[in-house]
């Protein structure tokens, strides 16, 4: 199964190669270096949701089109989609929304999860930028996709 931090790399190393983008040009849009860009593309790091949302700024699309397993081309992600970015607060509303339909307690998540009831309580009040690695636990414990805790519409 893939990951959701190998789906973000690869749909950004996808749109950077398909805009003719060099890693340089991607890391100067971000206002970072190209080491960064590509340790992002190599895996390196757990990417947290603000960098996803600042990568979609730069690309102009929505952050959901850099969590898609499904191939997408640039430019019609781009084109006529309404470019909306997942905040902490969404994020963690939409993990409240659903943890509340399925019927458990923060300390029941955290416990499917392997994290602390305080760090869920974090998360749902978008206190905390919630890494990709975690998001991906969340969906999972909760059955729902990942894309579904975004917080968009």
């Amino acid at each position: 199964m893939v990951s959701l931090r190998q789906t973000f790399a690869h749909n950004l190393r996808r749109l950077r190669e398909e805009r003719g983008w060099s890693q340089d040009d991607l890391a100067e849009r971000l206002e970072t270096d190209r080491t960064s860009i590509s340790r992002i593309e190599r895996l390196a790091p757990n990417v947290a949701l603000d960098k996803v949302a600042l990568v979609a700024l730069a690309f102009g699309i929505d952050a959901r089109h850099l969590l898609s397993v499904a191939p997408r081309d640039a430019k019609a992600a781009g084109a006529g989609s309404r470019r909306e970015l997942p905040t902490p607060q969404l994020v963690g509303a939409a993990v409240r929304h659903h943890r509340e339909a399925a019927g458990i307690s923060q300390r029941e998540l955290g416990d499917r999860v392997g994290l602390d009831r305080n760090h869920i309580s974090r998360i749902e009040v978008g206190s905390t930028n919630i890494a990709l690695d975690t998001l991906e636990k969340v969906a999972a414990a909760l059955r729902v996709p990942p894309a579904d805790l975004l917080g968009l519409k």
